[in-house]
């Protein structure tokens, strides 16, 4: 490669071009020597000073390291300059021949113009080594590594209100969390709120968000966990290869004494690469994590509680999952720890599925997929570039709660999203109530208030909904319509990325929980048992039960109290659609049938549809049906009881019926915004169209042999069809999925065999075991209608499973 270099001397005479390896360098070389001393001292500086020059003149911002390099180079002229000594007729001579100046400088150019490029094609706002681009990422230059002794802050990023203090007895002023010969894997100081790179995209290609993180930093909000902070730091050391572990970052919220005066003395510090930063004050979770987040300096941040034990290999979903996308964060599956062993409680299965209510509360479920809407709480990982442009946690939120909701719409409308680690498994303590699991640490902030932030933050017109919830309501009424303080930061967030996109978007991405799972009810209603002239009452309260568990009586209808009102809700298993159950409005409690003494009971809903006790449904017919179970009058006055629904025929049947149908206002938001902003949700309906030509919903036989599986409808015209009882039913949804094999009826489900269970009674089936006698046998009739070979003959029409419950 042909390196040129010109310059003028003061009597007009140029240093022509200068080539390694040819005889362009020595005649170069001859330009230079009949030169005086002085002048080509001047000529070599100018040579040296001519990469920074050019990069200024022309605009490009230059890498610190450029600039030493230069002036190396400059000291280095200088001093020979100074030392060359004088020869005869008292001309001097260079120290070094003047043959091997071009051949260091064609080096010195070479580092800086690499320097140079690597710096313009870097993005702004990149966190470490691993900045994501459109291809692989370039590798971290040695001039970006932060020496170990760095300050967390730079002079131009004063840390947070709250104090961050070095805490290290003994140890120099200099930070005592980082170890000596490990660099700090970050282009400069990150400051606090981020910005993003040039030109932030919301809905960029995925080819654009691929990177390779290298490093992890893991951050542990610590407050007077003494014994349990240690046992965590060991079990992240111990548990991730060294060159994965950048740091672990603890941050000690106000403990006393410090944590680094016991347990995590510098000796502790040196040798489990622990940087410890302080607040004096406790400031709660919320601003220890990000405290935390600010500080650390790893290409991931995985944020942790200080009582947690990782397992074998947690780190590898979360480099591989984040690397795929720096705009994801990353959810483990979270277990049980023993805190006298610290080790793991079975063999895994843990939790990290939620989704948000109303109230800005979380609740355990999700979609089936990896994807998930919502964080239980404070572990998760992300990438340092995610974090910053993000903003990180609102420095407003104090205590603890309500940052998992914040952060989890947050990641979904700025553009990112959330995902479950299959194989990232995390052991917790949970606060069992005993002594030894108790928290010591002084309880501060407003959750309440958190939530709030979090809702107005993200939910736009929705947050009306909190006038639906007393809590909410109640602070309104006394405090005033901003009683949750300024939000001028998240808007500072929207502003930077496009704006981020409706809470109707994410609502509509997570169509399976809000849609599918009647958390969005087309219609609520009052349940009024005709006997009585009574309603269904919800006994508990709007949000959340304390108990998990509420009873439900029969009093007068009063249309003007939301907790009369009941949607559909929860998961249809064989469709994959709305709806298997009933769930009380405004709270996360579904009916379970009766519980004696006059009373019905409610669950916190399986919006998946799993819990078969929530299998109820308000029939057609008017009957308040689970199966072959019915609710009904009780034997004494406005009283309820469960009983098998042939028992009530005796009592004049039991009959329900909706009262004052009305369409709920969050229903009607998200309508809207469909309706004005269609281009908002463009592609995502696109997503969601192509995603249900898989739909994991039914029996495996009905995927398998499209078309095969049939509902059957009785063809007396009255619309019932066959349940997975066999039982005939007035609720589409229950249509059970059979396939006519030769001259059987199958339960796709199973296998069992349709049978007619008495031949007297036309409308009593069943499935059985198949054994191909008689009262199984069937004969198709046309295209779609089949009938029993045996007498009485009895028929019903075939439609495609699974029914259009609309």
């Amino acid at each position: 490669v042909g390196l040129e270099a010109r310059a003028t001397t003061a009597g007009g005479k140029a240093c022509a071009v200068a080539r390694l390896n040819s005889l362009w360098e020595r005649r170069a070389c001859e330009h230079l020597a009949p030169m005086s001393g002085s002048a080509a001292f001047a000529v070599r500086v100018l040579f040296v000073c001519a990469v920074p020059l050019a990069a200024c003149g022309v605009g490009i911002e230059l890498d610190p390291l450029a600039l030493i390099l230069s002036a190396l180079g400059t000291l280095i002229e200088c001093a020979l300059w100074a030392c060359q000594p004088a020869g005869r007729k008292g001309k001097q001579h260079n120290v070094r021949p003047t043959r091997y100046f071009p051949l260091q400088l064609g080096l010195l150019y070479c580092m800086q113009l690499w320097v140079v490029m690597l710096r313009s094609g870097t993005p702004s706002g990149g966190a470490g080594g691993g900045s994501p681009e459109a291809s692989a990422p370039a590798p971290v230059p040695t001039s970006a590594l932060r020496a170990a002794t760095d300050e967390f802050y730079s002079p131009a990023d004063p840390p947070p209100a709250a104090v961050v203090q070095q805490a290290a007895a003994g140890l120099p002023a200099e930070p005592p969390a980082t170890i000596a010969n490990v660099p700090v894997a970050a282009t400069g100081s990150s400051p606090t709120g981020g910005a993003p790179g040039r030109g932030f995209e919301l809905d960029a290609p995925l080819e654009a968000l691929k990177w390779s993180p290298r490093t992890i930093s893991v951050v542990l909000p610590c407050a007077e966990e003494r014994d349990f902070a240690l046992k965590t730091v060991k079990s992240f050391f111990d548990m991730t290869p060294a060159d994965v572990l950048h740091e672990i970052v603890v941050v000690d919220d106000g403990s006393s004494p410090p944590l680094s005066q016991t347990h995590l003395n510098p000796d502790v510090q040196r040798q489990y690469k622990v940087k410890i930063c302080r607040h004096e004050r406790t400031v709660g979770l919320i601003g220890a994590k990000k405290t935390g987040g600010d500080a650390a300096t790893g290409d991931i941040l995985a944020f942790m509680d200080c009582h947690v034990a990782p397992q074998k290999n947690w780190y590898r979903d979360f480099l591989q999952l984040i690397g795929q996308n720096y705009r994801r964060m990353v959810v483990p599956q979270i277990t049980a720890l023993d805190i006298e062993t610290w080790t793991q409680v079975g063999s895994g299965g843990g939790m990290s599925k939620c989704y948000v209510t109303w109230d800005g509360d979380f609740k355990w479920g999700g979609p089936e997929d990896m994807y998930m809407g919502m964080l239980s709480g404070g572990l998760a990982g992300m990438s340092k570039r995610w974090w910053d442009e993000t903003g990180g946690f609102d420095d407003q939120m104090l205590g603890w709660g309500g940052e998992n909701i914040d952060q989890g719409v947050r990641m979904w409308v700025c553009g990112g999203e959330i995902v479950a680690a299959p194989n990232a498994q995390v052991a917790h303590m949970w606060r069992t109530g005993s002594a030894k699991t108790s928290a010591r640490y002084k309880h501060v902030g407003d959750t309440l208030k958190n939530r709030a932030r979090a809702i107005y933050a993200w939910y736009g017109d929705f947050a009306a909904k909190l006038d639906d919830f007393p809590d909410f309501a109640g602070r309104k009424k006394r405090e005033g319509n901003h009683w949750y303080g300024d939000m001028s930061n998240f808007q500072k967030v929207k502003d930077r990325l496009q704006g981020c996109r409706p809470f109707a978007w994410y609502l509509r991405r997570f169509k399976a929980v809000y849609e599918d799972g009647g958390i969005l009810p087309p219609e609520i209603f009052m349940i009024r048992e005709e006997k009585s002239g009574k309603c269904l009452h919800f006994k508990g309260h709007a949000g959340t039960s304390g108990s998990g568990h509420e009873n439900v009586q029969l009093d007068d209808c009063n249309p003007n109290n939301n907790l009369f009102f009941w949607h559909l809700g929860n998961v249809n298993r064989k469709t994959g659609a709305c709806c298997s159950g009933l769930r009380a409005w405004n709270t996360e409690q579904c009916f379970q049938g009766g519980i004696g003494r006059g009373k019905a009971g409610t669950g916190i809903c399986e919006i998946t549809g799993r819990n078969s006790q929530q299998h109820w449904a308000l029939t057609e017919d008017g009957l308040l049906k689970s199966r072959d179970r019915c609710m009904g009058p009780g034997d004494k006055d406005d009283s309820l009881m469960e009983a098998p629904c042939v028992s009530f025929r005796s009592k004049g049947g039991a009959r329900f019926t909706k009262q004052s149908v009305k369409v709920p206002i969050e229903t009607e938001l998200y309508r809207k915004a469909q309706r004005e902003h269609p281009e908002a949700f463009e592609l995502l309906n696109k997503q969601l169209q192509e995603a249900s030509k898989s739909n994991s919903f039914g029996p495996a036989i009905c995927k398998k042999e499209p078309g095969s599986c049939l509902a059957f409808f009785y063809s007396d015209g009255s619309q019932r069809c066959l349940d997975d009882e066999g039982q005939l039913a007035a609720d589409k949804s229950s249509c059970a999925a059979l396939r006519v094999v030769g001259q059987l009826v199958q339960r796709a489900e199973t296998g069992d065999c349709l049978d007619t269970w008495s031949d007297q009674d036309p409308e009593t089936w069943g499935f059985y075991g198949c054994h191909g006698f008689g009262n199984q046998q069937f004969a198709k009739e046309g295209v779609s209608r089949v009938c029993t070979t045996s007498q009485p003959q009895t028929c019903f029409l075939t439609q495609p499973w699974p029914v259009d419950a609309r």
